[in-house]
């Protein structure tokens, strides 16, 4: 490039500048220094602030949300080999170190032992016990010693009433809401309440025909109308 075409472009490029500053003095002037307006675009140093800021929130949500879910999962696993009580009775959440737990139990000497559990979570400082004491009149089956299931038949069990209870919620035909599902060393015992006979034998139906099922103790009560 030439030193006379350097020069014009030295030249009109200090012409565009002092036409910008120009405008934006006159832009001053007239507005003041609130003129910026909503839709104007932000500098590059401006935007990255505001993304680093949202990005570190949304990381801290997403942080905290799973760390929630990872101690709700093991208040949960502490209520379920708890032989006193029944966890598919008992809701759980937690939020910010502290446990919320919602549903019904026999007494208030298991509605205490709920909190102290929760208490025991190592992540839970707090508890929030909603729990609200409902006596059963339902005849009790005796659970088997828990020391005598090995982690393997523990999680078969797990697994298989989280099957049960799946097909229970996808019948249209039976109150899956109302129907509590336990399984022991493949036992499965039903209890609650329903509307009919029909979706009393219909729940223990499906019960029976899950593949590791031996056995189903049916402990559910037609509501009288």
């Amino acid at each position: 490039m030439t030193k006379k075409r350097l020069s014009s472009h030295v030249k009109t490029a200090t012409a565009l500048l002092a036409c910008l500053t120009a405008s934006s003095v006159a832009i001053s002037g007239e507005k003041g220094k609130h003129a910026i307006q909503d839709g104007e675009k932000r500098n590059a140093k401006e935007y990255w602030q505001e993304f680093k800021q949202d990005s570190e929130q949304n990381w801290e949500d997403t942080k905290s949300a799973f760390r929630d879910g990872w101690i709700e999962g093991k208040l949960e696993t502490a209520l379920i080999v708890n032989r006193h009580l029944d966890a598919f009775d008992i809701d759980i959440s937690v939020d910010n170190n502290e446990a919320r737990l919602s549903g019904s139990v026999e007494s208030d000497t298991h509605k205490e032992l709920a909190t102290n559990i929760a208490l025991g979570i190592e992540g839970i400082d707090s508890v929030d016990n909603r729990l609200k004491v409902e006596k059963s009149t339902e005849k009790k089956v005796k659970r088997p010693d828990q020391s005598r299931r090995s982690f393997s038949q523990y999680m078969e069990d797990i697994s298989t009433t989280a099957e049960i209870k799946g097909e229970l919620l996808a019948s249209s035909n039976v109150s899956g809401l109302d129907v509590n599902v336990d399984t022991y060393r493949n036992k499965v015992i039903l209890s609650g309440r329903v509307e009919t006979t029909a979706e009393k034998a219909l729940a223990e139906a499906i019960a029976v025909r899950n593949k590791e099922v031996e056995d189903v103790v049916n402990n559910l009560k037609v509501a009288q109308k």
